[in-house]
């Protein structure tokens, strides 16, 4: 039974008896209540247009908006110019995802009141929603300029002009939004969001800070502190502020994954496994949408948290497919038959031969199961440690590459100790690291002794040192990544040492040396020449991935001195000061894209 009265249908004088106790109950905040008061009495609530507006705004607020649509549809039937139902049900639209409708029923208000800022606004969010971010920061424009203290307007402003491309515009933009809605919650979330994308991560901490002192439980603001708080290298706060955000929704795929990678990064191995498990549990732990719909194909990605992988976000934004990210773990398998019928292409994104064999082995069984055109096939991925590799390229022509061998640090020692001596300048460094990371150029058996010692039971690489320094002294570092049968260039980087790395140079200062990465990116080959353009395809061609990276120089004689060959490397699009960097990064993006869809026509 209702616990509130039924009132009888046909008797129209109960209304306002029945509109003064819903009134009541919303007046004490019992909006369900108030729901429950008019549903009893539908047939009469449904024949006044104010009563049926009433019910569809409460559904509304209680976040049941298809429920309100015919409530709205139902007093515009009895009063077709309503203009308070006609945007109240371009609201419940936009909320049950019909932007379409949304916008139709915004137009409407705004043909009667061109003065409406909340309607502007609330066009301006469905515009935005589907994609018309120029038209989207007109609206938001226009109702700014009706209400000028609208922070939230000025909040939503920001988000379209991050994706319009103003970056310093949209900080400056969702700032003005707090200030003038300091309790606004999603106001703080969407600054700290920005600030932590363009890296003024202290200053995004503090803006959740001000989102959770107004909902301490809030999840977004929860999880995204603790993305901004792991990159501000606070591991244990992060791991603090994860575990509250898991908490308050124990299901949350993000959340776990964040939990899973902080334990990891804290060395709590076991309790890192626990929360992958749970995540490989649910089944696809990510999936990114297509950015038009509907997409060209899907593609089921293969990850592994505790294994080297390749970076994959910017290379799959705003592609025109669908991507499942699938965890990878030994100890756990998947059926594959509800795989294999959401996927018409298998990446596998394990991409690190020296961490995790066991992973790969599982990643080889689970592509076997599913039966589907795979890029980068995990047994090829075995034969890319650094060691193999040297092997493999040594006879390639118009290459150098360094003699590299693979030793337990522990059995250095022992050698070293023994007396046996290696030639040096010797590259040393710890097998599966990359960045320089623990890596150092040793001249002295007392350095290689140290540094053996130091790395206690690691396995190690010691690669022979080629002194590949230009005619003026400085070290030039080219990056080529290798899509399908595409050698496409990716960047110069030009040190004043060996151990050369983009972010570390002094590129950013130097306009010649940007210049020179400039031409580089637009002439490859007028850099490098027919023979050692040659030589790459060849490389190419006895790695044998669809998608993998090269770090190299050209030496005196043109040749191509290899540093490094494998599917790890880095691509990205943030080229804040390098913007021509970006065309050739897009190039790679259209490319693996292309590749994609050609073996997605592959599936049987």
């Amino acid at each position: 039974m209702n616990q509130w009265s039924a009132y009888p249908s046909h008797d129209a004088t109960a209304l306002p008896s029945i509109l003064s106790e819903a009134a009541d109950l919303i007046g004490a905040g019992n909006s369900n209540g108030a729901i429950a008061v008019l549903l009893s009495a539908r047939q009469l609530v449904s024949s006044e247009p104010v009563a049926c507006n009433t019910l569809a705004f409460l559904l509304l607020q209680v976040g049941r908006p298809q429920d309100a649509i015919p409530w709205f549809d139902a007093a515009l039937a009895l009063k077709p110019d309503y203009a308070h139902a006609i945007g109240g049900l371009g609201m419940a639209c936009q909320a049950a995802g019909d932007f379409v409708r949304a916008l139709q029923c915004y137009a409407k208000v705004l043909a009667r009141q061109p003065d409406d800022a909340k309607s502007w606004y609330h066009q301006g969010v469905a515009l935005a929603k589907l994609g018309r971010s120029g038209e989207a920061l007109l609206s938001l424009d226009r109702a700014i300029a009706l209400k000028a203290d609208y922070g939230l307007a000025f909040a939503k402003r920001g988000q379209v002009l991050e994706l319009l491309g103003d970056f310093q515009g949209a900080t400056v933009s969702a700032a003005r939004g707090c200030q003038l809605s300091p309790g606004e919650v999603s106001s703080w979330l969407l600054l700290g969001d920005l600030l932590q994308k363009y890296g003024n991560v202290e200053q995004a901490i503090a803006a959740y800070d001000k989102g959770l002192a107004l909902s301490p439980n809030d999840f977004y603001c929860l999880c995204n502190k603790a993305q901004a708080l792991k990159l501000a290298k606070r591991p244990q706060e992060a791991m603090i502020c994860a575990r509250q955000a898991s908490q308050a929704e124990p299901t949350n795929r993000e959340a776990l994954l964040l939990c899973g990678n902080l334990e990891l990064e804290l060395g709590n191995l076991d309790a890192a496994r626990l929360y992958f498990l749970a995540l490989a549990r649910m089944g696809i732990a990510r999936t990114h949408p297509s950015a038009v719909q509907p997409a060209k194909f899907r593609a089921l990605m293969l990850f592994s948290p505790a294994a080297g992988n390749t970076p994959y976000e910017d290379l799959i934004k705003d592609s025109r497919f669908d991507a499942d990210m699938l965890i990878v773990l030994p100890e756990h398998r998947y059926d594959p038959e509800p795989l294999r019928a959401g996927a018409d292409v298998v990446v596998n994104l394990v991409s690190e031969a020296d961490l995790g064999l066991d992973v790969i082995s599982s990643v080889v069984d689970l592509v076997d199961a599913l039966r589907k055109p795979v890029i980068n096939h995990p047994r090829l991925i075995l034969e890319t440690d650094r060691e193999t590799v040297a092997r493999r390229l040594a006879g390639i022509s118009g290459a150098v590459m360094p003699i590299t061998i693979r030793i337990e640090a522990t059995e250095l020692l022992k050698r070293l100790r023994a007396g046996e001596t290696v030639p040096f300048p010797l590259i040393v460094r710890h097998a599966g690291t990359h960045g320089g990371e623990m890596m150092e150029l040793v001249s002295s058996m007392e350095s290689l002794l140290q540094f053996a010692d130091e790395a206690g039971d690691q396995a190690l690489y010691l690669t022979d040192f080629v002194d590949y320094s230009s005619p003026d002294g400085l070290f030039r570092k080219y990056r080529f990544v290798f899509v399908g049968d595409e050698i496409l260039p990716y960047h110069l980087a030009i040190g004043d040492g060996w151990k050369v790395h983009h972010a570390s140079t002094r590129m950013a200062e130097v306009e010649w040396m940007r210049n020179e990465e400039r031409a580089f990116l637009n002439e490859p080959h007028r850099v490098f020449g027919a023979p050692a353009m040659v030589a790459l395809d060849a490389i190419r061609r006895e790695i044998g991935l669809d998608y993998f990276g090269i770090d190299c120089a050209v030496d005196s004689q043109g040749r191509v001195v290899v540093f490094e060959v494998n599917a790890s490397m880095l691509i990205h699009l943030h080229n804040e000061g390098f913007e021509y960097k970006t065309p050739h990064v897009m190039r790679i993006k259209s490319a693996f894209e292309r590749l994609l869809e050609r073996r997605s026509k592959d599936a049987g």
